[in-house]
């Protein structure tokens, strides 16, 4: 019994050492998530978009690049079913196109995202890649199809999701470059000296980044869109 006074002391000492040691720190910014969301243009939304996935973690830059696809292309599909939900209910025909064309534009980015998440090889990466840095930057189609639509909540609640969307569209950019290294493929790129919309299935552009909030607003998959303006749409179109 004696000696096991020296033992248990050691034991202590052990315990107290734990104790006091600094704790692994496991917040998104301990490692490799934190590292590649500086690399972004938006750390901050990337790391929000992220985070809650614990698999992200420590995820390859490839993976990484993967889920963020698969986050981005699901906050399109909820912000297109919420600009379909609130069509259903507008009268006016400007608020409408507003609405309309801003979904229109997200729905096609969601297109070339969702064939990415079926067929995750290097040439598919690389097209969606090419294809995302034609389509970002400039003037956003959403913001120019809503100037003339009267202030209203929805209108200013379409435009701002429609700036995060595009926030999350140049994260996925950013991470599939820094993926891309490793990549191999031909890809079809467009013409030079041509723009845009010289890639496939491209809309002209979406803007400059406004400043982020909450995606907020719908379930997680797009809803059908209608099949008809209200009265007075085509006629306000005709005559724009």
């Amino acid at each position: 019994m004696a000696m096991a006074r020296p033992v248990v002391a050691h034991l202590f000492f052990l315990l107290l050492l734990v104790s006091t040691a600094p704790a692994v720190r496991t917040t998104p910014d301990a490692g490799t998530l934190f590292e590649a969301c500086n690399k972004t243009l938006f750390p901050k939304v990337c790391l929000q978009a992220l985070k809650d996935n614990p698999e992200c973690q420590a995820a390859t830059p490839r993976r990484l690049a993967e889920l963020s696809v698969y986050v981005t292309a699901e906050v399109g599909m909820t912000v297109t079913a919420f600009a379909h939900r609130e069509l259903n209910g507008i009268k006016d025909a400007v608020l409408y196109r507003c609405l309309d064309t801003c979904s229109e534009d997200i729905e096609e980015a969601v297109a070339h995202l969702s064939s990415l998440t079926r067929d995750l090889t290097d040439a598919k990466f690389l097209e969606v890649k090419t294809w995302l840095a034609a389509t970002l930057g400039g003037t956003s189609t959403c913001e120019d199809a809503c100037k003339d639509a009267p202030v209203s909540d929805v209108k200013n609640a379409c435009i701002t999701k429609s700036f995060e969307f595009e926030k999350l569209l140049r994260v996925t950019l950013d991470l599939i470059t820094e993926a891309s290294g490793s990549m191999s493929a031909e890809v079809a790129l467009p013409p030079a000296g041509s723009g845009a919309s010289a890639v496939a299935g491209a809309p002209s552009s979406y803007g400059a980044a406004a400043p982020f909030g909450g995606y907020g607003g719908g379930p997680s998959a797009g809803a059908p869109a209608p099949s008809s303006g209200p009265a007075g749409a085509s006629d306000a179109d005709a005559t724009a």
